[in-house]
This record gives structure tokens, sequence and C-alpha cells, in this order.
């Protein structure tokens, strides 16, 4: 019984668990992590290719520019995906992802 009641028992957290990565890493290393990777950016293009067009228009009308930003942020590579579509003279913008 003892040996459940110690394999149910959780460690504690370590206060350095509970600050957040950028508080913990070097500002070389919050930087590098930030920077948009291009696997990421063609994976997230792969994935968006294989949308279904009214998929896409849903996306896209869903997307507030403010959650935008914070997925950019979350994803920068996303910046770059949109900025891409942004270029394309066939389709005009329509939401803030930019028509994707």
């Amino acid at each position: 019984m003892a040996e459940e009641e110690m394999m149910d028992e959780r460690p504690p957290m370590d206060a350095a668990m509970d600050m957040p990565t950028q508080n913990r890493m070097p500002a070389e290393a919050v930087q590098r992590l930030m920077q948009p990777s291009e696997e990421i950016q063609a994976v997230l293009i792969a994935r968006i290719s294989n949308m279904a067009p009214n998929e896409l228009k849903m996306l896209d009308s869903a997307i507030t520019p403010d959650v935008a930003r914070i997925l950019m942020k979350l994803l920068p590579e996303l910046r770059e995906i949109i900025a891409q579509i942004g270029q394309a003279p066939q389709r005009p913008p329509m939401g803030a992802l930019g028509g994707m």
C-alpha cells in the first residue's frame, strides 16, 4: 500500500518550470527560437494546400487581425506565407489571412 501511495504522489514542480520560457533562456536563444523555420513553413504550406476551398474561406473569415497577430507570433512562418499570398494578383485579400 505504501508503494502505491508513493507512486501516486507527484514530485513538486520546480519553480523554474512555472516561469515562461523567455525568462529562463538567454536572449540570443529566444531570438533564434522566434526565427521562422523553412521546414515548418513547408509543412504549413502543404497543409494549407490540402485544405478544401470552403475550409480556407472559413479559416480566413474566422481569424480576426488580432488573432492573426498572435498566430504570427506563435508561428512566424505564417508571416512569410501571408506575404506571399498577398503578392498574388489573382485573389483579392478577404480576411485577416489575406484570402488564403
